[in-house]
């Protein structure tokens, strides 16, 4: 059956609006007894599709065309895919839970619980309404819904009384399918668990987005272009040397004031100077800084907009480090000894300590963001890097921001707490706490704890498993409170896990002792 036009809406009749018994005449205009058995047949299939038809919403062929573009429908299993299926039935306590994509006239199941068929055709699906909208659909008992009451899977296998999904948003709102629920009786979601779906999908849809856009993402990008060259003054007093390197974000450069006192100043590339959040990031990395005294965080200098001429960009001067970070050294030396992993780790704690009392959260805690800087003293000073993503602190300043949105996952995800995976505006210090166990683990075993290829994969294994083992050899050699420091950092709940960082660099501490 050829269907309309896509950006035609077609609704399916209610049950009271088709007769419960309909004289074959109805159907065909001739007399039963005239009626040949084929064309009876064919008549029942045209009135049964009429009646079950799913509407398709006006963006039909957008939606379409970014389902392809995901290159995953009708792909194998993915473990991810199947552990956030599992976990959506769990958090909602249903028998059924279906990550669903939705085809021009099929349902596929990308992961399914509770059932055994691997999708369903277009026009009997639940999802196809799911999709019309951008906010959840709920039936709590289909059989007082007139969009189901009659519908095959309701009134046979699987005997459907209950549904709730989330649409999987990809692009300007364009659902390419939806994340759902189901149970044979009629039931109702706690609006704790429909939030949690709604977290789930959200995960599912970057996902999907990543692989929309994996050609531009893993292609180079071209250096945003900076009129910023050799001896050019920043602020008035800062002559340029020369970059020190990139980020997302900003550019870093190293340079001097009058004195040939030597600074690092963080700039914003161009194409974020419209960018309202990427804004308010930059700022509030600023008034965190400025807060901090502690010698484990890099200090504020100045904050200021570069002249008219270069762009109007603003910038930070920071305290000018030489040395390296976490992330050089596991990738030059691997895994470090224990003791050394702790002591560095200790004295991070201390400095993002600091930034709690002030009720700020780091978010973003991980390898490349603590930094060993060489100073005249033996050993290293450690510093704590990029509040870029920190919350808190500033209340009016957190309200008005853009940075706690449901819809932005903020943080690097190998490091993330299932919390801050879920919610990234939902966390205090405790998240700071499994960031910090996942970095200690990872300098001492030389790999993560919960590895994924992607960070769907990453998110699951952190939401559903356990850390990695030990391997043997480090088993070994690392004491057991020691492990045992590292698992209570990376309990799932928050509060299962140290209270505060100074409550954990205690810990660590006598650890190492």
């Amino acid at each position: 059956m050829q269907r309309e036009n896509a950006g035609e809406i077609r609704q399916r009749p209610a049950p009271e609006q088709v007769p419960k018994k309909l004289a074959l005449s109805n159907i065909t205009g001739t007399s039963p007894t005239k009626l040949p058995a084929i064309d009876f047949e064919r008549a029942l299939v045209v009135l049964c599709r009429a009646m079950l038809e799913a509407p398709i919403p006006p963006d039909e062929a957008k939606r379409l065309e970014l389902l392809r573009a995901c290159r995953i429908i009708y792909t194998p299993a993915e473990q991810a895919f199947d552990d956030v299926a599992q976990l959506a039935a769990d958090i909602c306590g249903t028998e059924i839970a279906l990550i669903t994509l939705v085809d021009s006239d099929r349902q596929w199941f990308k992961a399914r619980v509770g059932v055994d068929v691997t999708g369903t055709a277009r026009d009997l699906s639940f999802c196809g309404h799911c999709i019309m909208k951008r906010t959840p659909l709920v039936v709590e008992d289909t059989h007082l819904d007139p969009r189901f009451a009659d519908n095959p899977l309701v009134t046979g296998e699987p005997h459907l009384r209950f549904y709730a999904g989330v649409p999987l948003l990809v692009d300007a709102g364009s659902s390419v399918g939806a994340i759902s629920v189901a149970d044979r009786s009629p039931r109702t979601l706690s609006p704790r668990q429909l939030d949690s779906l709604c977290r789930l999908a959200q995960q599912i849809a970057r996902e999907l987005r990543l692989r929309r856009d994996l050609d531009r993402l893993t292609s180079s990008r071209p250096a945003a272009k900076l009129n910023i060259a050799r001896d050019v003054v920043i602020g008035g007093k800062w002559r340029v040397k020369r970059e020190l390197g990139r980020g997302g974000v900003g550019v870093v450069f190293e340079a001097i004031d009058e004195q040939g006192g030597r600074v690092a100043i963080k700039v914003l590339l161009p194409e974020w100077r419209a960018q309202e959040h990427i804004l308010e990031r930059f700022a509030r990395e600023a008034r965190v800084l400025k807060q901090l005294t502690t010698p484990h965080v890099g200090k504020l200098i100045d904050v200021g907009n570069l002249d008219p001429d270069l762009g109007d960009l603003p910038f930070l001067v920071l305290e000018y480090l030489e040395g390296m970070d976490l992330d050089r050294i596991l990738h030059s030396h691997g895994r470090v000894p224990y003791r050394q992993a702790l002591a560095w780790c200790a004295d991070a704690c201390e400095g993002v300590s600091a930034a709690h009392e002030l009720g700020v959260v780091h978010r973003d805690l991980k390898p490349s963001n603590v930094f060993l800087a060489r100073t005249s003293a033996p050993d290293a000073v450690v510093k704590v890097l990029d509040f870029g993503i920190a919350t808190g602190g500033d209340p009016a300043a957190n309200a008005a921001s853009n940075l706690t949105g449901v819809e932005q996952l903020l943080g690097t995800p190998a490091y993330m707490s299932p919390e801050q995976m879920m919610a990234s505006k939902n966390v205090d210090a405790r998240s700071d706490v499994w960031s910090m166990g996942v970095m200690m683990y990872q300098l001492i075993t030389g790999y993560l704890p919960f590895p994924g290829e992607g960070g769907l994969e990453m998110f699951a294994n952190a939401m559903t498993r356990p850390p990695l083992p030990l391997r043997s050899e480090i088993e070994q050699e690392v004491p057991s409170d020691v492990h045992s420091i590292l698992l209570t950092c990376m309990r799932k709940q928050p509060e299962d896990r140290f209270p505060s960082m100074h409550e954990l660099s205690k810990a660590i501490r006598t650890a190492a002792a």
